[in-house]
Parts: structure tokens; sequence; C-alpha cells
């Protein structure tokens, strides 16, 4: 008999728990990818990423032809058909087992348990690993036996419990194989209906190259990420989000990189632990959504934010998917967004913020406009992030706490090189009235062919906070 192996959003040969564990058994190894194109559309993911998830599809179909494993492709549009086609090809190739990742978003656990369902009816065993993250989501848990609703004390559990386990073993591969067939079904360019004109080549990396990306970047920026990391105009973060978004870079290898590299360089640490607690921040998303998943369907973590009443103006939300707000670093980061399928960190804290509180738009709003648009979308990051900007999540932002879209811009892009590039009808503008150009006298203004404030940034504060006071009032 075979096995089966079932790529998610996991997509690698090293440092993968299923695949490494399929090629431990008996019999030849397969490989799978499903592709549920109306289940995704469904659930927001945009052309951007899904291109790349096809692309990266093809490339790991070479990986694994090079150990000798197939790498099927399944097509089956949606969860719901996902059991009887993947059965079909277990019959077809005649696997008797099959492994995948976990996955903890609702829909997804709901599809894989089907999927258990069908496969054990039909005499046929599976087993789940956990390929996504540093630990399993429920593998730390507070004194009192419950989960983490706050981030730095589930770092320190997170932290306490990988020192707990070791050498950590990272970058095995499975041995070569013999072919067992070849490949069953063709792998697409890009996702019908789903064209991107995003140029996404930068974005498009093999292991190889995500891992000396990696390298390069604990070797050459580490040591300063903590410095640079909020400057958009600096390249001071990994880019590697599509990597990890994708699974092709797996986060308990990018740890143990990090940690060698700490190890070695103990001057670097003050760089090197913040680029790690991120690493903890995209574990701890997953652990919010696996104990609380409401927020997988479109309720926020804090429930009494559920009476929060939004404004939900569809031409201000309009102006601010299209950088025409009158706030040239929130604009600037929205027309990056758009044009480029990517956005540094500090910005979609910015925007987000400006979009929930100055124009009191409902966060689930923006949470798709950047689902549709992100090449390193992650729902568990996106709805971590969304709900932290807008003060709805665990761990969030005070309400009270509002970015202010100009002193981010002075401080994060003082010398104006981000907007420049992205507003490029202020380039002649210099000091305070780049960074807000509703300073600069009417008849001077006109001549920039830039939009006036969408509304006054004080005002607009105060709104967000009346109308958080008021729902907390309400209850």
């Amino acid at each position: 008999m075979a096995s089966l192996v079932w790529f998610r959003r996991d997509l690698r040969t090293t440092d993968h728990p299923a695949l490494l564990a399929a090629a431990a058994g008996e019999g030849h190894v397969h490989a799978v990818v499903v592709f549920t194109p109306e289940t995704w559309r469904e659930h927001g993911v945009g052309a951007n990423q899904l291109t790349l998830l096809c692309r990266r599809a093809q490339s790991l179909r070479v990986e694994l032809n090079e150990l000798g494993i197939p790498l099927h492709a399944v097509h089956a549009d949606t969860f719901a058909a996902t059991p009887s086609a993947l059965l079909a090809l277990a019959e077809e190739i005649g696997a008797d087992r099959l492994h995948h990742g976990f996955e903890h978003e609702v829909d997804e656990r709901e599809r894989d348990e089907a999927v258990r369902l069908a496969f054990e009816n039909a005499g046929k065993r599976v087993h789940a690993h956990h390929t996504q993250t540093l630990l399993p989501p429920d593998a730390v848990q507070t004194g009192t036996g419950g989960p983490y609703k706050v981030f730095t004390p589930y770092k320190r559990s997170v932290l306490k419990q990988l020192t707990a386990e070791g050498d950590l073993v990272a970058g095995l591969r499975p041995e070569q194989q013999a072919k067992p067939c070849e490949a069953i079904g063709s792998i697409p360019d890009a996702i019908e209906g789903a064209g991107t004109t995003v140029e996404l080549g930068a974005f498009d990396l093999g292991e190889k190259e995500a891992l000396a990306g990696l390298d390069a970047f604990l070797a050459e920026r580490g040591a300063q990420y903590e410095a640079q990391r909020n400057f958009p105009a600096v390249a001071g973060t990994s880019a590697l989000g599509v990597a990890f978004a994708l699974g092709t870079l797996s986060p308990r290898t990018a740890y143990v990189h990090a940690l060698r590299r700490l190890t070695s360089h103990p001057n670097e640490a003050k760089g090197l632990d913040t680029w790690i607690s991120e690493l903890v921040w995209r574990d701890f998303y997953r652990h919010v959504l696996f104990h609380f998943p409401r927020v997988c369907m479109n309720r926020p973590f804090d429930l009494s934010t559920e009476a929060v009443e939004w404004r939900n103006n569809e031409d201000e939300f309009q102006a601010w998917c299209e950088g025409r707000t009158g706030y040239p670093l929130v604009d600037a980061a929205q027309r990056c967004l758009v044009a480029t399928g990517w956005m540094h960190n500090r910005l979609r804290m910015v925007t987000a913020q400006f979009l929930t509180k100055h124009l009191l738009v409902d966060w689930r709003w923006g949470e798709r406009f950047f689902a549709q648009h992100l090449v390193d979308y992650d729902f568990a990051s996106n709805n971590g992030g969304w709900q932290w900007s807008s003060s709805t999540g665990t761990d969030a932002a005070p309400y009270f706490r509002v970015f202010n879209p100009i002193s981010q811009s002075e401080k994060f892009d003082s010398d104006g090189t981000f907007i420049r590039k992205w507003v490029p009808e202020l380039a002649e503008l210099r000091g305070k009235d780049l960074h807000d150009p509703s300073r600069i006298a009417p008849l001077l203004r006109s001549d920039l062919d830039y939009p006036e404030l969408i509304v006054e940034q004080k005002f607009g504060r105060q709104r967000a906070i009346d109308a958080f006071k008021t729902a907390r009032a309400s209850l």
C-alpha cells in the first residue's frame, strides 16, 4: 500500500512533519494539492495570493519529483466536495493512509473532519500533524488551564516550552524513493476568473530562495530589526511574509535559524529577540482562533464591541481603498498595496486604525479588502491585526488609543521618501507640508491635485472614542 500527503498552506519538502511521517512508513509516498476555488472566493482570498499559490504548487511538484514523489492535483471546487475527491484519488493510487497538517480555522477543521470520516469509513487511516506553527495551538495554557488572551505571558510560555525541548531539529527532508507513477492532474498557472495585473515575481520564492532570504536577513539586517522595522522606506523587515503564508518556509526552521544566530552573535539580541517575538505573534493569533472560533465567523473577540455603531460610509471607504483620504501616509500605503500586493506592517496598523477609528468603518470591511490584495494574506494574522487595530480583539489597542496619521508620517517617513514614491503629486512639498498638505493656503493647495482631508484628525478621533464609550455604556 501507499501513503498520501495532503499539502495545504505548508508547500515545502523540508521540515514538513506530515511528509516525514509518511516517508518513515511503508510503501510509496504520494502527495496531493486540492484546488477549491469556489470556497476560496467565498472566503475572500484574492487573485494575487491565489496566483502565487498556483505557482508555488507548480514549483513544489518539481521539488517533490526530485524525491520521486508525484504531486497529484485534485480539483474539487468547494470544501464540501473535497472528501469524496480525495478518497477517489486514494483509491486510484492504492493509498491506505492520509497525512496532512492541521489547519485551525473553523471551516477548514470541519472539512478535515469530513475527510477523516470518509477515509475511516473506507478502512483508511488519517494522521494529522502540526506543520504551520512553532507549537500546537493548545500546547500552552494559563495557570488556570485555559487559553491565553494576552500576548506577553503567552510568549513567555511558548519560549519556555521551546527551550525545554532542547536541540530543535529543523531542515529534515525525506529520502529519495523510486517514483511510483506520474503525477495525476494539471496545476493551473492561475485560478480561473482570478486574474491579476500585479507583478508577483519578487514574491514567488521557492524553498531554497526562502531559506537563503531568511539567512541573509538574519546576518545582514537582523541586528537592526528593532531599530528599522517601522520605517516603510527602509528594507528593515525579512520580506518573508509570502513564504510563511504559503508554508514555503517552516516557522520552526525560522526560529531555529534565528536562535542559532542569536547564540553566535549575542550582541544582536535586541533585534533578533524582537523578530522572534513576531514569529510568536503569528502563533498567538492561531492560538486565539483555535480557542475562540467566533473570530472565524465575522465576530469580534471582544463581544462588547458588537454594540459599536459603525458609520460605514461607502464613499469614504472607497476613498480609503483608493488612497484619496487627504492624509499622505495613509494614501501612500493604500496605493502601494493595490499596486504591489504588499504593505509594510507599520502601515497596516496606521491605515487600519484610520479606517476603523477616524472614519468609523467596520473593521471587517478593511479585513476583506486586505484579503483581496495581500500577497502574504494569512487569515489568522490578518484578522488578528485588524481586531488589534480596531480595539475589538484580544490584547488589542485600547479604544482610546488612536494613531495620529500625521504624527506617524512625521515619525516613520520623516524625509517623505515613501510618500513621494506613492503620492507623486506631493513630490515637491517639503517638511510639515508634505505630511499635512491641509496646512497649505487654499489657493496654493488647489494646484496640487490632491484631496482635502476626508475628516479632521481630532474630530475623527473623538468621534471614535465616543462611539466605543456609548457601546460600553449600553451593555
